[in-house]
């Protein structure tokens, strides 16, 4: 009886270890694919670093000074706004027959008739 309790033990124990065996392959196969996708983003974000920085000196010398900012623990937001990246009216700097097609076009209804119309003439 005992003998078969160890058999028994004895071969749960083999199945585990084979299970614990495939997911450690399985592991390392996915180790080994996060790896080459992170060489190959690093290897593109080279890339464009080079070309950047050839196009557009001034702007690559900006950027890694704002990186560096960054980490030395910046807010991005405060960052940006002192850099006048953003503005908080940008609407304002938009033609007025920009903004006037716009809010024609957010009045209830327009696109219906709009629709409608365009339906009619085919």
């Amino acid at each position: 009886m005992t003998k078969n309790v160890d058999q028994v033990t004895l071969e749960a124990l083999q199945e585990r270890l084979l299970e614990e065996v495939q997911a450690q392959k399985r592991l390392q196969h996915e180790l080994k694919d996060a790896l080459e996708s992170e060489r190959e983003i690093r290897l593109e974000n080279e890339l464009l670093w080079v070309y950047l920085q050839r196009t557009y000196p001034g702007r690559v010398q900006n950027a890694g000074d704002l990186r560096d900012r960054l980490l030395e623990g910046g807010d991005l937001a405060e960052e940006l706004e002192q850099q006048g990246a953003y503005a908080k009216n940008s609407g304002r700097n938009k033609p007025l027959r920009h903004r006037a097609r716009r809010a024609v076009g957010k009045l209830p209804g327009v696109r219906q008739i709009y629709h409608g119309l365009k339906n009619i003439r085919k």
